[in-house]
């Protein structure tokens, strides 16, 4: 994702412009391609660089932790930079806008998207995931097992719970 910033460089203070963004497929990473990427960029220029704030959306296919499915999972991002112009010394290189004025935003983009994805995916909620005598899906069917053995060892915790 490249934005021509040239001509915001040769404006006024506080000129801004809003760019709306609407990609069937963006390829974040070699693993991660986000789909249906839309929302907007606005771009401000302030008297260090151009400030950017900007709502994405987008969808990625993830791996429910509990019943193993496949689901879509959108992405809200918000964020906030301030690209600076010229480079000053221990200045993020990520954060530079080049003398082509060509911004580069896969980068920024690529650590919000990343930073976003939950801990633990969930298809749903309430996911019921699966059974551990069968591996069937709870989800879609009831499983009907009759209750485990008892371990012989903790056959005398089973004879105090039934005291």
């Amino acid at each position: 994702m490249r934005l021509n910033v040239g001509f915001i460089l040769h404006e006024q203070v506080g000129f801004s412009r809003i760019f709306d963004i609407d990609c069937p497929s963006v390829q974040i990473d070699d693993q991660f391609v986000l789909s249906n990427l839309h929302g907007e960029i606005q771009l401000t220029r302030t008297n260090l660089g151009v400030y950017a704030n900007g709502y994405l959306q987008a969808y990625h296919d993830l791996e429910c932790v509990r019943c193993l499915n496949k689901y879509r999972h959108t992405f809200d991002v918000n964020f906030n930079e301030l690209f600076t112009l010229p480079a000053a010394a221990g200045d993020d290189p990520l954060l530079h806008i080049p003398e082509t004025g060509i911004l580069d935003l896969q980068p920024i983009l690529r650590e919000h998207f990343l930073v976003s994805i939950p801990m633990q995916p969930l298809c749903l909620p309430n996911c019921k995931g699966l059974c551990p005598v069968c591996g069937a899906n709870k989800n879609d069917v009831e499983c009907h097992h009759t209750e485990n053995d008892i371990d012989p060892r903790l056959a005398v915790l089973q004879s105090l719970l039934e005291e």
